[in-house]
C-alpha cells in the first residue's frame, strides 16, 4: 500500500511531458470543432476554447502552489515525527538493556557460580534444598532405627525367654519377630533393611537351635551316647523324660520354622527335593562326626588315601550299631509328635554322608594322579551306595532313585574321564597279556572246562576264555553305575575290546587264507609248516572255535537284563558326540540287543574258518592221493581168479593223514559240529574223486571193486578211527554209488547179491528211453545207489567208463 502511494506522489511531482500535452490539445480541439470543419468558423470555435483553457491553467497553477505548500508542510511534519520515533526507540533499547542486565544480576543472585560452589557456598535456594534432603534422610534413619529397635526388642524377648528357660515365651518372641520381618519385607523386599532384619532373625534362630541342641546333647550324654543303646528306653525314668522333652523342644522349633519361614529363604516342604534332615537329629550325629574327623582327618593310621573302605565301613557300622535306637526309640518320639512321615534312620544316614563326600573331594587331586587308587575308591563308593540302596535308603524329599555318594566323582566329567582312562589302560594291558600268553591259542581240555552249559558244547581257546572273562569283569565294574555313566564304559571299553579280538581273529584267518590258498608264488612252500597238515588245520580250528564260542557269549550277554536296559536307554536317548561314532553302527546293526553286531561278526568268522577247514582237509588229502589218482583203473582181475582185496598201498599214507586231520576236528569241536564238518569234508572229497576218477578214467569191474574196498576200509575207516560216532557213510553217497555201478558184473549177476542187477541190466535202464525216471530210481534204490547217481544222464556217463558199454 505504501509503495503504491509513493509511486502516485512521484508521478504527480514529475514535470509534464510535451508529447502528452500535444496529444491532449489535439484531442480537445478535435472534440470541440464541429464536423465538417468550416475554416470561416474556426475562430468562433477556438477563441472560447482558448479562454476556457487559460482559465483552467490559471486555476491549476493556483492549486499547484497550494498543493506544493501543503506537501512541504507534510514532509516537514513527517520528518519531525520520524525523528521523535527514533529517539523513543533508542530510549526503549537502552531501557531493555538495563532490564536485561538487571535480570542477569537477579538470576546470578539466585544461582551460585562455579567459584562459589568450589568454596562450599551456595545460594539460599540451594541451602534450602540441601536442608530439605537432610531432613528427609534423618527421617529415613529415624524410621530405620525404629524398625531395627522394634526387631531387636522382639529378638530380646525371645532370647530372654530362652535364658529363663521359658520356651513358650522364646518361641512366641521368635514367631513375632518373623511376622514383623515378613511385614517389612513385603513392603520393600529389595531394601538392605530387609536383609538386615532377616540376618537378625537368623541370629535369633541360630541361638535357639544352639541352646536347645546343647540341652539335647547333655541329655544324650546322660544315657551314654554315642555308646550304642542296645536296650529299649525306660520312658518313665526321669532322665529319659528329660531326654524326650529336649528332643520334642527341637521338634517344636522345627515345626515353627516350617509354619513361619523367613521371607526370602526357602524352607523346603517334605514333598520337595533336597529336604534337610530334622534339627533334632543333628545333636545325635555331632559326637559321631567328631570321632569321624579324629579317625579319618588326622594323622592316625586309619587316615589312608589307599583305603577308602575304612571311612565307608565305619559309617556303615554306625548305621548298623545305632539302627535299633533310631528306628524304635527315636522313631516313637517322631510318631508321637506329628513327624510320623519322617524316617529317623533315613535322616540320620543323610547327616552322616556329607563328611564322606568332603573327604573324597579333599583327596581328589591326589587320586587323579593315582589311577589304581582312584578306581579302587570309585568301586568302594559304588559298593557303599549298593549297601545303602539295599537298606532302602533314599533322602527325604528326593525324586526317583538316590544318585549315590559315587556321584561326587561320577558327576564331574573331568574326574569321570580320568577314571575311565585309567580303566581303559588297565583292561588294555590285561587284554594284550591274555592274547599274548604262550598257550593263548590252545583249546581248553575237557577236564579243565565244563562245556555242558554251552548251547553247542564247544570249548574255547585260552585267549577267548580270558577275553570273555575280561568282558565279564569289565561289565561287573560298570554294572553298579547309573545308566548314563555306564554307557561310556560300554561304548569306550567293552565293545571296543570285543572288536579288537574279532579283528585279531579276522587278521589271523586272512593271513592263513592268503598264504595257504592265495595266489602267492612260493608263499605256501615257505610257510608249509604253518599252513599245511595238522598244524595248519589246528590254527584254523582254534580261530574258528574262538569265534564260535565268542558268538555264543555275545548272544548270552545280549539277553542279559542289564544290557537290555542299556540298549533301551541307548536307543531312546541322545549319545555324547564323542561316542556317537561308536553307537551308530551298534544300533544300525542290531536286532534288539547290544551285542548283535559283535555276534554276527564272530559268527561270520567261525563260518569262514570252518569253510577253510573243509578246503584245507580236502586239499591235504588230495595232495597225498596224487599217486593214487594217477594209477590205472582198468586192471583185469588176477589170473588165478582169486580176488583178495586189501587197501591200495598208494592210499595208506593219505588215510593216515586223513585220520589225523579228522581226529583233530573230533577233539577240537563238540560231537555234533565235528560230525557236520566230517560230512562236509566227505561230500567235498566224494564229489572231487567222482569227477577226477569215476567219470574221467576207464574202469574195469575189478578196479571198481578195489575202489569200493578203499572207500569202505580207507576213507570210512578213517572216520571211525578218528571218533566219528554216527553216520560215517554220510557224504560219500556219490562216490560209493558210482563205484557200485562200475563194479557190477558184465553178464548175469553171479555174486549172489539180493539186488540181482548186472551191468547190462543197468545199461538197459539207463539207455532205454521207454524206462521212466521213477523206474530207474527204484532200481537204483534196490542196488543201494543214492539219488544223486540215480539220474539217467549220470548213469549214462558212468556206464560209458566201462569198456562193456557200447552205447
Amino acid at each position: 500500500m505504501a509503495t503504491s502511494t509513493t509511486r502516485q506522489l512521484e508521478k504527480l511531482l514529475a514535470a509534464p511531458l510535451a508529447t502528452e500535452g500535444h496529444t491532449h490539445a489535439a484531442e480537445l480541439i478535435s472534440s470541440t470543432i464541429p464536423k465538417p470543419i468550416v475554416p470561416s468558423r474556426l475562430s468562433e470555435t477556438l477563441s472560447p476554447l482558448l479562454t476556457s483553457e487559460q482559465a483552467s491553467v490559471a486555476e491549476l497553477s493556483t492549486q499547484l502552489v497550494l498543493s506544493t505548500t501543503a506537501v512541504d508542510q507534510l514532509l516537514t511534519a513527517t520528518r519531525q515525527q520520524l525523528t521523535d520515533i527514533l529517539k523513543r526507540t533508542k530510549k526503549l533499547q537502552e531501557s531493555h538493556e538495563v532490564l536485561e542486565d538487571s535480570l542477569i544480576d537477579h538470576r546470578e543472585a539466585l544461582v551460585s557460580g562455579l567459584a562459589q560452589r568450589e568454596a562450599g557456598k551456595g545460594t539460599l535456594m540451594e541451602q534450602l534444598e540441601a536442608l530439605t534432603e537432610r531432613r528427609k534422610e534423618l527421617e529415613t534413619v529415624k524410621n530405620w532405627f525404629s524398625v531395627l529397635a522394634k526387631a531387636e526388642e522382639l529378638g530380646i524377648v525371645s532370647l530372654r525367654g530362652l535364658e529363663s528357660e521359658n520356651l513358650p515365651q522364646a518361641f512366641q518372641g521368635y514367631v513375632a519377630l518373623v511376622s514383623y520381618v515378613k511385614a517389612i519385607y513385603d513392603k520393600a523386599p529389595a531394601l538392605s533393611l530387609s536383609a538386615h532384619l532377616i540376618a537378625m532373625a537368623q541370629s535369633v534362630w541360630t541361638a535357639l537351635v544352639k541352646s536347645l541342641s546343647a540341652r539335647l546333647v547333655e541329655k544324650l550324654e546322660a544315657i551314654g551316647w554315642p555308646t550304642p543303646v542296645t536296650e529299649p528306653l525306660e520312658w518313665g525314668e526321669p532322665h529319659i523324660i528329660a531326654l524326650e522333652a529336649s528332643f520334642v523342644d527341637l521338634l517344636i522349633l522345627e515345626k515353627i520354622s516350617n509354619d513361619h519361614p523367613l521371607p526370602g529363604i526357602e524352607i523346603p516342604d517334605v514333598k520337595q527335593k533336597g529336604v534337610k534332615p530334622l534339627l533334632a537329629l543333628k545333636p545325635l550325629v555331632h559326637p559321631l562326626l567328631l570321632r569321624f574327623r579324629w579317625q579319618f582327618d588326622g594323622d592316625r593310621g586309619t587316615n589312608r588315601i589307599d583305603k577308602p573302605e575304612y571311612p565307608l565301613s565305619h559309617v556303615l557300622n554306625l548305621l548298623t550299631t545305632h539302627e535299633r535306637f533310631l528306628s524304635e526309640d527315636i522313631q516313637d518320639i517322631l510318631d508321637d509328635n506329628g513327624f510320623g512321615e519322617v524316617d529317623a534312620m533315613t535322616d540320620f544316614t543323610t547327616l552322616l554322608i556329607p563328611p564322606l563326600a568332603a573327604r573324597i573331594k579333599h583327596h581328589i587331586p591326589q587320586l587323579l594322579a593315582l589311577p589304581p587308587i582312584l578306581a579302587h575308591t570309585v568301586y568302594q563308593t559304588l559298593e557303599f551306595d549298593g549297601v545303602l540302596r539295599q537298606r532302602s535308603y533314599k533322602p527325604r524329599g528326593s525324586d526317583g532313585e538316590w544318585v549315590g555318594l559315587s556321584e561326587v566323582i561320577l558327576g564331574e566329567k573331568e574326574w569321570f574321564d580320568k577314571w575311565l582312562e585309567g580303566e581303559k589302560e588297565f583292561f588294555d594291558n590285561k587284554y594284550f597279556a591274555a592274547i599274548s600268553a604262550p598257550e593263548a591259542s590252545h583249546i581248553i581240555s575237557e577236564e579243565d572246562f565244563d562245556a555242558s552249559g554251552s548251547a553247542s558244547g564247544i570249548r574255547p581257546t585260552q585267549a577267548a576264555l580270558r577275553v570273555a572273562e575280561l568282558c565279564r569283569q569289565l561289565s561287573d565294574r560298570y554294572r553298579p553305575l547309573p545308566t548314563p555313566h555306564a554307557i561310556p564304559f560300554l561304548l569306550s571299553l567293552h565293545l571296543p575290546l570285543l572288536n579288537s579280538y574279532s579283528q585279531r581273529l579276522t587278521s589271523a584267518v586272512d593271513a592263513f587264507e592268503s598264504l595257504s590258498f592265495g595266489l602267492l608264488p612260493g608263499a605256501l612252500a615257505d610257510n608249509r609248516a604253518a599252513t599245511a597238515g595238522v598244524g595248519g588245520l589246528l590254527r584254523l580250528v582254534r580261530a574258528g572255535v574262538s569265534a564260535r564260542w565268542m558268538a555264543e557269549q555275545c548272544a548270552e550277554w545280549g539277553d542279559d537284563a542289564f544290557f537290555l536296559s542299556l540298549y533301551h536307554y541307548l536307543s531312546s536317548n541322545p549319545v555324547p558326540d564323542e561316542l556317537s561314532a561308536v553307537a551308530e553302527p551298534i544300533l544300525s546293526n542290531s536286532d534288539g540287543t547290544l551285542f548283535d553286531g559283535s555276534r554276527k561278526t564272530f559268527t561270520k568268522q567261525a563260518d569262514r574258518s570252518e569253510e577253510l577247514v573243509i578246503r584245507l582237509v580236502v586239499r591235504e588229502v588230495l595232495n597225498e592221493l596224487k599217486s593214487y589218482l594217477g594209477r590205472r583203473w582198468d586192471q583185469p582181475p588176477p589170473e588165478d581168479g582169486e580176488v583178495d582185496l586189501s587197501l591200495t598201498p598208494d592210499i595208506v599214507s593219505a588215510m593216515s593223514l586223513f585220520t589225523e586231520l579228522l581226529r583233530t576236528l573230533v577233539t577240537s569241536f563238540p560231537p555234533a559240529l565235528a560230525t557236520t564238518l566230517y560230512r562236509r569234508v566227505a561230500t567235498a572229497l566224494s564229489a572231487t574223486l567222482y569227477d577226477r576218477l569215476l567219470v574221467n578214467r576207464t574202469w574195469s569191474e575189478f578196479s571198481a571193486k578195489q575202489l569200493s574196498h578203499d572207500v569202505e576200509y580207507g576213507f570210512l575207516q578213517a572216520g571211525r578211527e578218528a571218533g566219528i560216532k554216527r553216520g560215517v557213510g554220510r557224504g560219500w553217497e556219490v562216490l560209493v554209488g558210482g563205484a557200485k555201478i562200475l563194479e557190477l558184473p558184465a553178464g548175469d549177476n553171479t555174486r549172489g547179491d539180493s539186488s540181482g542187477q548186472s551191468f547190462s541190466d543197468v545199461m538197459k535202464l539207463a539207455f532205454d528211453d521207454s524206462v521212466g525216471p521213477a523206474a530207474v530210481q527204484e532200481a537204483m534204490e534196490e542196488l543201494g545207489v543214492g539219488e544223486q547217481v540215480a539220474r539217467k544222464e549220470v548213469l549214462q556217463a558212468l556206464l560209458r567208463r566201462r569198456p562193456e558199454c557200447w552205447r
